[in-house]
């Protein structure tokens, strides 16, 4: 994901060859404000540019659910499900990082 839509730089369709979605523009802004001012980017449907509540849970090791961004459906979704890491190409950094 680029960082145009959080930001609001519309004049930057380059990324995506389209202008972005206003309202998740706005949802990104609001969950990064929220997630600066409390560790939580959770927000309730109130200040929901949408009018969705988005809970943000803490990682659960045994669901592993992740927090998937897309223009439009902000959701959780078993990181089984995407491919996030190539563990493949970077299993030796466990080794150094604990993972």
């Amino acid at each position: 994901m680029a960082l145009s839509p959080l930001f609001k730089h519309p004049e930057l369709v380059g990324d995506t060859g389209r202008p972005f979605d206003e309202t998740f523009s706005k949802t990104m802004r609001k969950m990064f404000a929220q997630f600066a001012k409390t560790g939580n980017p959770s927000i309730s449907a109130d200040m929901s540019p949408d009018g969705k509540a988005k809970e943000w849970p803490l990682y659960d090791l045994k669901e592993k659910k992740v927090m998937v961004f897309d223009e439009f459906n902000i959701h959780l979704e078993r990181e089984s499900q995407r491919k996030i890491i190539d563990w493949d190409r970077t299993y030796f950094l466990t080794k150094y990082y604990g993972f």
